[in-house]
Order: structure tokens, then sequence, then C-alpha cells
């Protein structure tokens, strides 16, 4: 059974500027609870005990804001990301090594979700299949900007190409859409290995999407759960996404199609 989750929430949220001098992204709300927030209680429904939120410069405000997560009803600690010794979500993975030693679920610390209910579906999926990395995917009409997935037979995923052309990505598309890395991902601990011969983005950065993909090459299990059409998906790294999950949110909570707005993640039977 897995019990153990981490939140990647180091960056610096540049895209969100200047809105993240004052505010950490991951506490931007959507309703009335910060997107991290979401996250969080996702996995505790879930079964997960404890989390780890990987934090950078600048992050104190989640701290204060989580504490130990006593109040969220699951134990939440901190480590901390030293991006001066390499940026990106494999670095940001790879804080976690010395503190995990079995398989794991990692979010995005900017990805919202609603509702969550399908991480625990998720998380039978990756032990059915026996997995050693288990991804979620969205279908999204665009593929600029997210990681596009090839999957195979059996959800198997073939290959994974981060940031591609309109003419890269053609090839991927499915029925005209295109399955994004959303998150969030499962790992067994054979991750790490692979985050070692994980080399620099040409932006410098080093991707967890990499060192899939090097696994992926290596012929290990590597399967792709697709989130059901019926959530909602943003990356509300940007101001425009923010704001579509925002006016979603109030759309949604304050007319309760699956909740209060006091308690939006509690379904309505």
């Amino acid at each position: 059974m897995i019990d153990t989750g981490l939140i990647l929430a180091a960056g610096r949220g540049t895209r969100m500027a200047p809105y993240s001098d004052a505010v950490a992204k991951e506490l931007l709300p959507i309703g009335e609870r910060p997107v991290i927030e979401y996250s969080i209680r996702y996995m505790c429904e879930a079964g997960i005990k404890r989390v780890y939120v990987v934090l950078g410069e600048g992050k104190e405000q989640i701290v204060e804001y989580l504490k130990d997560g006593r109040r969220l009803g699951i134990h939440v600690a901190y480590l901390f990301q030293d991006l001066k010794a390499g940026m990106g979500t494999a670095k940001a993975v790879e804080t976690a090594k010395p503190w995990i030693h079995g398989s794991f679920v990692v979010f995005y610390g900017d990805s919202f979700f609603y509702p969550g209910d399908f991480l625990r579906e998720m998380l039978q999926f990756h032990g059915r299949l026996g997995s050693q990395v288990t991804m979620g995917v969205y279908r999204v009409k665009s593929p600029l900007g997210f990681g596009i997935v090839r999957m195979g037979p059996g959800d198997k995923i073939m290959d994974v190409i981060e940031g591609p052309t309109l003419e890269v990505a053609e090839g991927l598309r499915i029925d005209g859409e295109y399955l994004a890395n959303s998150g969030p991902l499962i790992f067994t601990s054979k991750v790490f290995e692979y985050i070692e011969k994980t080399g620099p983005s040409p932006k410098g950065e080093y991707w967890i999407t990499e060192t899939i993909r090097l696994m992926v090459e290596d012929g290990l299990g590597v399967y792709g759960f697709r989130i059901p059409r019926e959530v909602f998906w943003r990356d509300v790294g940007t101001p425009r996404a923010r704001l579509e999950a925002e006016e979603f949110a109030l759309r949604t909570f304050a007319l309760g199609e699956f909740g209060s707005l006091k308690d939006p993640l509690v379904r309505r039977p």
C-alpha cells in the first residue's frame, strides 16, 4: 500500500509574476482553498499518511499555512531543493531520496484537479499493473506548453515529448486531442536511479519527463492513467489558467453541483 506523497513546490513561479512576488503560487486560492490544499486533501482521502512538500527559497508562507498538516488530517514535512544545484522537477523529486524507500505519489504544486477521487482508482491501477511509473494524463486540444505522451496497447507509455511543436505533436494526436502529462505521478524507488542518469534540458533544467523517457527506453513498466473526462484540470502557473480554474470553482461550488462553496471537496448525492 502506498502511504507517502510528495508535492513539488520549489519553483519560483515566474509565469505568475508579479502575483507570485507577494504570494507563493501554490497558495493562490481557487474557490476558498489554496490550490496546494486540494492536492493534500485528495491524498489524505486516498489513504496517504504523510506528505513531503519540496520547497525552494522564498516559500516560507507554505510552511506557515500548512504547518504539520494536523489540521488536514495528515502528517506534513518539508524538504528543501537547492536550485543552485540544479533546477527542474527531476531534481525536486530527487530531494526525497533519503526519505522514501517504496512507492510514492507526486503532485505538481500548481496543479488544480476537481474532483480528486480518481486518485484512489489510480493507485489501484498502479498496483494492479505492477508499474514502475504511472503517469496521470489529461486530454487537451493543444499540445503547446505540455509534455505530450504517446500511448501504446494496454495503456503503456511509449514516449514522452516535453513542449513539442505542432509539427512534432501531429503524430501524437488521437481523435483531435493530445494526452498531456498533468500528473499525478506514481513512482517506485527505481526512479532515483534514473534521475541520476537524467541530463539537463536545452533550458538547463532537469525534467522528470526526461527521467520517465529514459525508463521507457529501458523497457520498464511505464503506464498512463487517463484522468476521467468529468475531472477539471488546470496548471494554474499562469494568470489565464488560474482565472479559468477560479471561474470553474465559482460556477461549480456556488451552484452546488458537487458541493457547497464552504466544502467543495464533498460531493452531494
